[in-house]
């Protein structure tokens, strides 16, 4: 059997894309369900004046709190009103980061008292529909629908998407909710030019936030941070990375040069004007804006890694290979750091040192699926054949329903001669996923090598609408 004609799927990062959505949807329910978890955020200022609101919710049940870093930014005291209507000081900021946004926080709660949400690391699906809970304009609890616009990701910010239900002021660090009750965002701002774009930071940079060495009450963090960035320049990076994501990156290369001509070593506004060269096709001059940033700061992970995975975006992935290199070297236990080198091997052909980059990502998360998958890839191309097939089986402990991980194991099975096996984990393939184009391909084209012909042309006229391509080249196979 020229095994060389299969397809298998090689170098995929699990990112799963929601499905339709359920005919019917219990919203009562699943807003009443949310509604606990969900708290308004009163800020004072250093008189102990109320000086602002916003919104946030629940992460775990020892009290830990998610809200937008500009809601605390500047403050001195804050506390969070429940929706029973009780009112609890937030004691210490946990973690933060400012690129995205974001504050975590430690509400001094009674635990029985505590609701909380699950955030999901995955990215909703354009025209997903979605809800928003949260204070705006002061008006507690308020829920909007809506559905997801556009996704985009910007360098050093994160993955962003816009959204068509509605925020206002005081809904600031509220949750995007999915339909299964999960927070795949965090309401962040509203853009206004011509008409109210609606964007929300997605989940996945809440779960990245790295805790802070020491937990700060709210006044000792303001007064630590108030000297990090002349304010100016900092305002005019968060105006630059607005019109960045509405996608007129000429307005914010603007605004990203004039940040830098008041604060040179603004690590933040060099980044930006990289991420704006990007999506004005400078790759020359955007390369030139990440290497300043790390100039500035050699010993900031950030820079190098946006660095990395735009060489790897270019194609020039030795490049790509020395960045990551360099962000491990100041973050060892960065995951997507050694996955990001493990594919950037892969590229060139060095299926070992690759298969080790993946290893290291499994001994930092021993539920790290892409990883399994692409070292069960590595196993494959290295002849190691029942390696790959435990790698392969680990993906599916992690992820029993993942369809390319079936069909690579129907490759790894056909090679070893096994065909039963390899037929079987094809049809697991297409029963997790009807229109999974290469595990019909390769079902039809071993169904033809042991002779059954008409089974065979039945994969062939499914694949015509799904893939023309693999469709005519496994016609092709079966007639000529």
């Amino acid at each position: 059997m020229n095994s060389k004609l299969k397809i298998a799927v090689g170098a995929i990062i699990l990112l799963t894309v929601t499905g339709p959505l359920m005919a019917e949807v219990n919203f009562t329910k699943l807003v009443r369900n949310i509604r606990p978890a969900v708290v308004t955020v009163v800020v004072y200022d250093a008189n102990h004046q109320v000086s602002g609101i916003g919104s946030g919710f629940f992460i775990d049940k020892y009290g830990h709190l998610i809200t937008n870093y500009h809601v605390l930014d500047g403050k001195y005291a804050a506390e969070v009103r429940t929706s029973d209507g009780n009112t609890y000081p937030i004691v210490l900021v946990a973690a933060d980061n400012k690129s995205v946004d974001l504050v975590k926080v430690l509400v001094d709660i009674p635990r029985e008292k505590v609701k909380w949400l699950k955030v999901s690391r995955e990215l909703p699906s354009i025209a997903e529909q979605i809800m928003v809970v949260g204070s705006p304009m002061g008006l507690e609890q308020t829920v909007s629908e809506g559905i997801v616009s556009s996704i985009r990701e910007i360098p050093l910010v994160g993955e962003f998407f816009q959204m068509s239900a509605p925020i206002s002021p005081g809904s600031s660090g509220g949750p995007v909710i999915n339909l299964k009750g999960e927070v795949i965002g965090v309401s962040t701002f509203q853009f206004v030019r011509g008409q109210n774009l609606n964007f929300a930071i997605a989940g996945k940079s809440v779960l990245n936030l790295k805790p802070a060495r020491h937990g700060l009450t709210i006044s000792l963090w303001t007064f630590a941070n108030s000297s990090q960035q002349p304010k100016l320049a900092e305002e005019l990076c968060r105006q630059g990375h607005s019109f960045s994501i509405n996608g007129d990156d000429q307005k914010a290369l603007e605004l990203f040069r004039e940040a830098i001509e008041q604060d040179p070593r603004s690590v933040m506004a060099w980044n930006g004007l990289g991420s704006c060269q990007v999506g004005l096709n400078r790759p020359a001059a955007a390369i030139e804006s990440y290497k300043q940033a790390i100039k500035i700061n050699p010993n900031d992970e950030t820079p190098h890694f946006i660095l990395g995975n735009f060489y790897a975006k270019l194609g020039r992935h030795q490049e790509a290979i020395e960045s990551y290199k360099q962000v491990i070297r100041i973050n060892p236990d960065l995951e997507s750091a050694h996955f990001k080198l493990g594919l950037s091997y892969a590229q060139l052909g060095r299926i070992d040192d690759g298969k080790d980059a993946f290893k290291a990502v499994i001994q930092l998360n021993p539920d790290a699926a892409p990883a399994y998958f692409n070292i069960g890839i590595a196993y494959t191309k290295l002849g190691r054949y029942q390696d790959a097939i435990k790698a392969h089986q680990e993906v599916l402990r992690i992820n029993p329903e993942f369809a390319p991980a079936y069909n690579n194991l129907g490759v790894v099975y056909g090679k070893l001669g096994d065909s039963n096996t390899e037929i079987n984990s094809y049809k697991e393939a297409i029963r997790i996923d009807p229109d999974f184009a290469p595990a019909h391909y390769n079902l039809g084209y071993t169904l033809f090598q042991k002779g059954n012909k008409a089974a065979a042309l039945d994969e062939y006229k499914i694949l015509k609408g799904l893939d023309e391509d693999a469709a005519d080249k496994l016609f092709d196979l079966i007639y000529y």
